[in-house]
Parts: C-alpha cells; structure tokens; sequence
C-alpha cells in the first residue's frame, strides 16, 4: 500500500516521521497532508511523551540550551545565546553548543560545549534515522524550569515543543518564533520572552503540557497523562 504524502511548509524529514509515528502507534491510518493547500500542526508520538513522563522531573537546572549556533544559518538568529549565557546562567544551568568548538570559548562551570555525545543533531544522520529519541538532551530539558528556544535557520524550531513536552517552560525571542504557522502560534502556549524577568510557575508548566498532548499529539482525552 503506498504511504500517503506529508508535505510541510516549513518542515523537514524529522517533523515527518514524528507525525507518521504519531499515527501509526494510535493504531489510526496517516492521512495525506499538504500544507500547499491547508496548514496543520506538528505531532508528536505517544512513545515521546510517555518515555519523557518517565524521567524524573526535579528541576535542577535553571536553564538550559543544547544545540548548534555557530553555522553560518543560524548564527544571527542565535547569538543572543551567548550573552544572555553570560549575563543570567548559573552553577545550575546547562549549556551544551554543538558545532563551532573550535571558535567557542567556555563561559563558565556551566558550559559543558564539548561533551558531544548527548547532542542529537538529527542532519546529521539519514533521513530515516531523524526521528531518534536521544535520552541525555530530554532528561536535561525534563531537569530544566526554562529553555532557551532560537530560531533557526528558519524562526521556529522543533526545541520549543520538545520544551513543552518536557514541562520546561520556553524562553524566545519574539512569539513569532513559537511555531511554524498561525495555527501552532495560536495554540496558546505561556512562553517568557529573553528581555523579560523570568519566574518558573509550575501552573504554567501544566497548562501547557495539557495543550501540548490536546493540540500536539493523537493521545485521546481518556489516556491524557
């Protein structure tokens, strides 16, 4: 039987197999989806959500980023990292840059830039392989209260709903860079904004989790975590 078309706008091999995950472990037919013709939003699988429930939740980080920065696509939509990592990271944060080690100089105790090995960067590997569930990146985004969320080479990134699932609240630069279209935007996530004073609600927290699993996966009301 041929697999019904996924296209996205924007999106990528990674964005795809998560949502043919999604359908496929409800036991539910993956539809074809155009967003030529009509927008949708991002899925997650139920195998995600139910591994990172798993992982304890105790917030030992402040906050977090993991990723890349420093290619030429996404440097000017990141940089802010480094200065918001000097001004308001602690012993408690997290910050793992995962390209550009050779330009990198470490900005404090917190900056583990080097340790490679818990950095998913899913480009780097076959396309069929991009929807890897990587333990060390959601276990510190599940230990963090906020997570930083840049845009990237385009003004989203799939970091802010792995945040969400995670119960770390967002931090972004502008709410444009919340999701890729009007309808993941207006879903209404509480996100705090990298210029504003941040306080971690776990109300908050919550609240976006409930519509993470209502608007972002294929999980029914009467299974919600």
């Amino acid at each position: 039987m041929r697999t019904p078309p996924i296209i996205l706008i924007p999106g990528g091999p990674r964005a795809v197999l998560l949502i043919r995950m999604a359908y496929e472990e409800e036991g539910l037919p993956c539809p074809p989806i155009d967003e030529r013709a009509v927008a949708t939003r991002l899925l997650f699988p139920r195998s995600f959500v139910e591994a990172v429930n798993e992982m304890p939740n105790d917030k030992i980080h402040d906050y977090c980023f993991m990723g890349g920065l420093y290619r030429a696509d996404t440097y000017a939509s990141r940089r802010w990292i480094l200065d918001f990592a000097r001004d308001r990271f602690t012993e408690r944060s997290h910050l793992l840059i995962s390209d550009g080690q050779e330009q990198h100089a470490t900005l404090g105790s917190f900056d583990h830039t080097g340790s490679a090995q818990s950095v998913f960067v899913p480009r780097d590997l076959p396309e069929h392989e991009r929807a890897y569930f990587n333990p060390p990146y959601f276990e510190t985004l599940r230990h963090s209260e906020f997570t930083l969320c840049p845009a990237g080479d385009l003004p989203w990134s799939m970091r802010f709903f792995e945040a969400i699932m995670c119960r770390s609240i967002p931090v972004v630069a502008d709410r444009q860079h919340t999701g890729r279209n009007s309808l993941e935007r207006g879903i209404g996530y509480g996100v705090e904004l990298r210029d504003h004073q941040h306080r971690y609600r776990e109300d908050i927290v919550e609240e976006n989790f409930q519509l993470f699993l209502k608007y972002q996966t294929l999980i029914s009301p009467s299974s919600r975590m």
